[in-house]
């Protein structure tokens, strides 16, 4: 590839609604033990979408009505010269629908590609395009996402093709108002004894000039290895380079493609380097009325640099601009305060394996990108019972196996109920038969004996027939939770009484009656 200082314009795919929830992108080889000239290695994407906005079927998102022209191709944008090939054969974007569900209005699809490249082969690929939804308070409109994925096929300290970690999170997450939540970052990794870290993506600026920090040349990643070791010695997460806004005036080193750069015919190159300014020349012009569901955002124009290309991880929602000050990252777990309800945020995290713990250099970088919901505090918060909560579940290579999963709402269902069931992340093969909404009662013994696992009966009130659920529980707290839920039941029903029977059960009688049993049934009324 030949390095030249010029101007390249990359052409992305604008689409007139708000549809993109965020994802993922990584890759794995096929035969990590090969020593072949030529590697194949499987590039699977996994992204979430605004459902019915995008349709739920192949080939997302230009089966949509619409979006015919929706596709785009995963870009190199750096190392494009030891791509092993990547350039000549590019894989696009286009997946296919693995769930959906119209109670959340998302959608989730997902395809693994197949690409053959030359050994040793190490590059960054990126999905660019535009736009977010409102984020932050106050809002920000019109964010592009750049989800970057690093592809490194040299060899590991241990003679074997890494395998990248993979990372899965459902988009959107909720949050409650002013309650801190905690999200935890699903990640594993088939190369047992890796090292697996989170980090906030950044932006890594390109540069003409080579530093003599760069001497190295045999290190996997320059640039991450760079920050890393900033982490240790500064001990904090580095923070975005923040971009000149020239939103005012084309001044020193701003883009020749922001608005006021536009109006400054000395602005010639990529950027402004006149130190006084590129001066502004008005015209007069004719303004147009335009109608569009959504003003797509604005896709940087960027610059070719002779040594090292920029690395965008992070397109708008670069850490801190599209989350609250008290947002934190630490061993894959980001803390998370919402204080404002009906409020959107964005996140982009970096998931990378370590040979060891000790190690500086990144052997793979898997992005995660999601949107985070603040809702308003709701009726009942108690979070339901998924059951079985952490089993292994053997099963036979060939052999159709199937299980139930349950999920118990603790609250009044009156208030607040389920609505539905998403799947994170399958298993290849893995599809769900049938989702049942139904009321159930427990029944738990009179005279509840020590914690044990027993066979607890429930009762389908819509089906009338048993099924047995294995519980680990203690008699004594089901019995207590069912005997709250059903004073919440009683107190619902009391309510949509006539007036003349609910004063009936507030007469003096009554209450002497629920005084007498409080004192002699303290636990069950409680």
């Amino acid at each position: 590839m030949i390095y030249v200082l010029a101007i390249a314009c990359q052409c992305f795919i604008i689409i007139e609604s708000i549809h993109f929830n965020g994802g993922t992108i990584r890759w794995e080889p096929v035969d990590p033990q090969t020593n072949s000239s030529t590697v194949v290695i499987s590039i699977i994407q996994s992204y979430s979408w605004s459902y019915p906005t995008i349709k739920c079927a192949n080939d997302v998102p230009i089966t949509t009505s619409g979006r015919s022209s929706a596709n785009t191709n995963l870009t190199c944008v750096a190392d494009c010269s030891t791509d092993g090939g990547y350039s000549v054969n590019p894989v696009n974007i286009l997946t296919d629908c693995v769930s959906a569900s119209s109670s959340l209005g998302m959608m989730t699809s997902e395809r693994s590609v197949n690409a053959t490249l030359l050994a040793g082969a190490h590059f960054y690929i990126s999905y660019r395009g535009s736009a977010w939804r409102a984020v932050d308070s106050p809002q920000q409109n019109n964010l592009y996402w750049s989800v970057v994925c690093f592809i490194d096929l040299r060899l590991r300290p241990d003679g074997i093709i890494n395998t990248p970690p993979e990372a899965n999170v459902v988009s959107p997450q909720y949050a409650i108002v002013n309650r801190t939540t905690q999200i935890q970052i699903p990640v594993s990794d088939v190369n047992a004894g890796d090292d697996l870290r989170c980090r906030w993506s950044v932006y890594v600026p390109g540069h003409r000039r080579r530093r003599q920090s760069n001497v190295n040349e045999n290190l996997y990643d320059q640039s991450a290895h760079h920050m890393y070791r900033k982490i240790r010695a500064d001990g904090e997460i580095p923070h975005i380079r923040k971009k000149r806004s020239c939103s005012s005036a084309c001044d020193f080193l701003c883009f020749c493609s922001s608005t006021p750069c536009l109006s400054a015919p000395t602005c010639m190159l990529s950027i402004c380097f006149n130190a006084q300014g590129c001066r502004i020349v008005t015209a007069p012009t004719t303004a147009q009325n335009t109608t569009t569901l959504e003003t797509p955002g604005t896709l940087p124009i960027t610059s070719s640099y002779p040594i090292r290309q920029p690395i965008d991880e992070c397109g708008g929602i670069c850490y801190p601009n599209t989350v609250p000050n008290s947002t934190t990252l630490s061993n894959c777990t980001l803390t998370f305060t919402g204080l404002i309800p009906n409020t959107w945020y964005a996140v982009s995290i970096q998931v990378e394996d370590f040979i060891d713990s000790t190690s500086m250099t990144p052997m793979s970088s898997v992005p995660v990108q999601f949107l985070i919901y603040v809702m308003p505090t709701p009726d009942c918060s108690i979070t339901p019972i998924i059951i079985p909560l952490n089993g292994c579940l053997e099963v036979t290579a060939g052999v159709m196996k199937s299980f139930n999963i349950f999920v118990i709402n603790k609250c009044n269902p009156f208030l607040s109920n389920v609505s539905d069931i998403v799947v994170s992340a399958g298993i290849t093969g893995m599809e769900v038969i049938q989702r049942h909404h139904q009321p159930l009662v427990l029944h738990p013994p009179r005279q509840p004996r020590a914690p044990q696992q027993l066979q607890q009966p429930l009762l389908l009130k819509h089906q009338h027939r048993l099924r047995l659920l294995q519980l680990r529980r203690h008699p004594p707290q089901l019995r207590h939770q069912q005997l709250q839920l059903r004073q919440q039941r009683r107190q619902h029903q009391a309510r949509q009484l006539p007036p003349q029977q609910q004063q009936r059960l507030q007469s003096p009688r009554q209450q002497q009656r629920r005084q007498r049993a409080q004192v002699k049934y303290p636990r069950m009324l409680g």
